[in-house]
């Protein structure tokens, strides 16, 4: 399914559309606090691999991010975490392109997501992470209306060998129905 809104065109991830992130990807600022690095045409085609793989086992959802102002590929962001039976999931995995960042789209493809996820999956809890040295996201979760409910000590290790700490926060469909 495509969201779309005045800013942000979300295409379900696919493999051929995923072939034009090489343009943007391999930079190590969009990287830092992902727990991983995109650095090589090897660990691009093991990412498609991976969240093609995630799609089929129906554990995720992604898409990629269209800039509806340049109608450039932009970035990737996805439902994850999806369980159904108690009508939760998680928005994040989310990266784009330096030039992308701190243009609204982000905003623009949450809300979309956002809606999707209340109205369409009917979840009861939308949840976030953040690196919490990841200051610049959790103004944008924030930003969105998201309550903190704390941080999750060594909650990962990262691609290379450090333990690092999450925060967290959710909106609710009772939240929803406010913003």
């Amino acid at each position: 399914m495509i969201l779309e809104n005045e800013r942000a065109r979300l295409i379900p991830f696919n493999t051929k559309d995923a072939q034009l992130l090489k343009e943007l990807i391999f930079e190590d600022r969009i990287w830092k606090y992902m727990g991983h690095y995109i650095r090589t045409e090897k660990d691009l085609t093991d990412y498609i691999e991976q969240t093609i793989t995630a799609q089929q086992q129906k554990t995720q959802i992604a898409y990629l991010i269209i800039d509806k102002d340049s109608e450039t590929l932009a970035g990737c962001s996805r439902f994850g975490k999806i369980d159904l039976n108690n009508k939760r999931a998680e928005i994040g995995w989310t990266w784009y392109g330096i030039k992308f960042q701190g243009t609204g789209l982000n905003g623009a493809a949450k809300k979309l997501m956002l809606a999707y996820g209340f109205n369409q999956l009917k979840l009861n809890r939308i949840q976030f992470g953040a690196d919490v040295r990841n200051i610049k996201s959790q103004k944008a979760i924030e930003k969105l209306g998201a309550t903190a409910e704390g941080i999750r000590r060594n909650h990962y290790i990262d691609s290379e060998g450090n333990v690092q700490n999450d925060v967290y926060y959710s909106i609710t469909k009772e939240d929803w129905v406010k913003l």
